[in-house]
This record gives C-alpha cells, structure tokens and sequence, in this order.
C-alpha cells in the first residue's frame, strides 16, 4: 500500500503524545488570558475548562462545507504478505546460546565504553545495552568486530566515525571495549497452520488470509473516512476567528505534549534536550500547542451553538466507551493513565468532528492525487536525511533489514501464503 512507512510513523508519534501527563508547567502572558495553577499532585487544575468560549472564539461557516478525501486504497496480495510478516515477526523468540559465536540476527545483550584521545564521550558508554546485530542499529564497523565472540568474551578495537556522522563525532576516531554478556537467536514461527491457530480463531491459511485481507480492508475505509472528518473540522477552524486563549488550557495542553514528547524520547533512549536537537525545536512545540489550543476552542464554541455541549451524565456514558474502546476495563483506570480533562477534550472533539462530518459536502479524489504532494515531500525528506544517523548516541546506519521474504503462489493451487527463509 503507498505511503505506508509515513501513515505509519505519523501513528506511532500520535501513539506516543497519547502518554502524556501534566508536568512542567509552562507560564506565557497574553492580552486575554488567566494564571495557571495546578492541583498539589501535580495534576492540571479541575477548571482548566472552565471559562466563556465566547470570549475567544468567533466562529465562521462550518456546516455544509466542501470536503475532499482521498478514495480507499486497494488492498493487495502484497499488502497481506506485509501483515503476515509483521505477524510472524511480532512472535519471534529469542533462545540463548552458548556454543557459539554472535552472528547476525543475534541478539546480543552488552556492556560497552568508547573513548575519544582516552577521554569517554556522550553516548558512547552503556551497560546491558540490547543489540540485534545486522539491523542497522549500530555502524557496521562496530558491529563486525563483535561477529563470532561468546558470551562472557571482551574485544577492544577502533573505529572511524564517518565524515557525515554528525558536527561531534564526524571523522574522529573512537576506542570501544565491548563485554557481550549473553547472545540470543532469532527462532521465527514457520507460517503453517498450528501458526495460524495460535494467533487467530481460523484453522487454514486460506482462511486467515482472507480475514487478515478483510481487517486491512476495513483499514482503509476507516483511514479514507478518517481524512474527511479531519479536513472537515479543519475546515471550520480555517473559517473560525481565535483571539487568545485560557491560560491555564494553554498550560494543560503544553505540559500534556511535552510530557507527550518527553517519554517518547525516553523510548527512543534519548535526552528530551537530544530529541530536540534531532527531530522538533521549541518553536516547533509552541505552534503545535497553539495548534491544539485554537482547535479545542473551536470545538467547544461549534458544540455550544449547536446545543450539543456534553452533559455530566452523557459523559459518563462515553468515557466508559471511550475506555473500552482503548483496551481499558474501568474509566477509573482510564482516567488515572489519561486524566479526566482529557478524556473531556477528546469526547468533546468527536462530537463536533462527527457534526461536521455529517453536515459536509464530500468530494473523493482518487488516492495517488490526493497523496501525491505528500508523496513528494516525504521523499524530499528522505533524500535531505539520507547518510545522516537519526540517533547520534546508538551509532547507528540506517539500513533496512531484509526480514522474511513472502511468497503468495496460485490461489488455485495453494490454500496459503508460502514462507521462504
């Protein structure tokens, strides 16, 4: 399916600012707005939506408006064979080893110090640090020097950063003693049919394809559909006049994308202040902050005059869902991992995406032509970061794994896909 590796990534990101708490709080002064406080366990203030929409927003048309979407996708033999593998590659073991040499695919687990003129520097040291070798991760020099050591073995050797690496560590040599503490292979599934009945309630290949075709299917419709609600509402802020805004909602949503940002990094295994330099200014966060806040506006002065403002009661009844919706079993666990302001936000957000929705004039465009320009920047991207590493502290070349190679076959003459490894 096109543009795959960037719906993707933009999910994950949306994914991650999904774990957001209220922390840091951030002070900015304007003509119209409040000063912030927070609750003494460090939790946003609860009249942080407390306050007249009136007073910032001033709508403008919103209903009945012309909204493009771009057609659903074709899903394809291709695209099953992606799934599956993901599948596979999702249930992989790892079994120690201890009768041989690390080799490629391994996982190894490590201990390891680099220095510069004997000196260490910044990320080049790491203890139980969890590598598989060949991914790309790591530089392939770094890597090959560990290639047929054991367990409990320590190999010291040197290596030359490359020119481009990055303005620190671009053409320097480095010293690295390594200690591989435990080596682990890779045992893939085999994609047979005692495969198929541990990860789904069918029986044959054929069968499982079919219902992994479905569910991708499905997908598509819910991404063509999602767009167009999203360019709705988008719509309806472009129309919308906002002249400032309540402090402490700004606050909310500040802290809310930062704490976002800040486990992110934490996931990546890097320092906030690193993924700032890497991937975002603070510019960058202030907008999409000033973004959120403007949007939240919006939606609160559409659902206030279309009388649809969420009563207590309503509330109660849609969080619940909304927290079952994401794997929770109570809203009390909901709330605890979210908080109730923004569970608010959200539920409040999808009844105005859904009235307006409802209420636009939809124009599909074919697929290719509406992704087209996106398309484009997403290569030009690609293109300007080609050679540079993502993550300075993970020496690492970006390279793509081969993974399993797929098969589809005849349908008439095979019931399943056909792995081949």
């Amino acid at each position: 399916m096109k543009k795959k590796s960037y719906i993707l990534l933009a999910a994950a990101l949306a994914a991650v600012m999904m774990f957001a708490g209220c922390n840091d709080k951030k002070q900015e002064d304007s003509g119209n707005t409040e000063n912030a406080d927070a609750d003494d366990d460090g939790g946003a203030s609860d009249d942080v939506l407390d306050f007249k929409v009136s007073d910032y927003v001033k709508l403008g048309e919103y209903k009945g408006l012309e909204v493009t979407y771009p057609s659903v996708l074709e899903v394809t033999d291709e695209d099953v064979e992606e799934q599956i593998q993901y599948e596979l590659e999702d249930n992989t073991e790892y079994k120690e080893v201890k009768d041989r040499g690390a080799q490629e695919g391994d996982n190894v687990n490590m201990d390891f110090k680099g220095t510069i003129d004997g000196e260490e520097f910044e990320g080049g040291t790491a203890s139980d640090y969890e590598l598989e070798l060949g991914a790309g991760e790591f530089l392939e020099e770094f890597e090959s020097n560990l290639m047929g050591k054991k367990a409990g073995e320590t190999v010291t050797f040197k290596l030359t950063f490359p020119e481009d690496y990055d303005d620190t560590l671009g053409g320097k040599e480095a010293e690295f003693t390594v200690t591989l503490n435990s080596i682990s292979e890779a045992v893939v599934p085999e994609y047979n049919e005692d495969f198929v009945k541990s990860v789904s309630e069918f029986k044959t290949k054929k069968d499982y394809e079919a219902s992994v075709k479905e569910q991708l299917e499905q997908d598509a419709k819910d991404s063509s559909e999602m767009e167009a609600q999203e360019n709705a509402l988008k719509a309806a802020i472009e129309n919308a006049t906002v002249d400032g805004y309540p402090q402490k909602l700004y606050d909310f949503f500040y802290d809310d994308t930062v704490t976002g940002y800040k486990n992110y990094a934490e996931f990546m295994g890097m320092e906030y202040e690193e993924f700032l330099e890497s991937y975002m200014s603070e510019e960058e966060i202030n907008s999409m902050v000033d973004e959120q806040v403007n949007e939240y506006l919006v939606v609160r002065a559409i659902l206030e005059k279309e009388g649809k403002e969420i009563s207590d009661s309503e509330y109660q009844e849609l969080a619940e869902k909304m927290a079952k919706e994401n794997d929770y079993e109570t809203l009390e666990e909901y709330e605890e991992d979210y908080g109730e302001i923004y569970v608010k936000t959200q539920i409040a957000r999808e009844r105005a995406v859904e009235l307006l929705y409802d209420a636009a004039k939809l124009k599909e465009i074919p697929y290719e032509e509406y992704y087209a320009n996106d398309e484009l920047e997403w290569e030009d991207e690609g293109e300007e970061s080609e050679g540079s590493d993502d993550l300075e502290l993970d020496l690492g070349d970006e390279e793509e794994s081969d993974g399993l190679e797929l098969d589809l076959g005849d349908e008439e003459e095979s019931d399943g896909l056909e792995v081949v490894q």
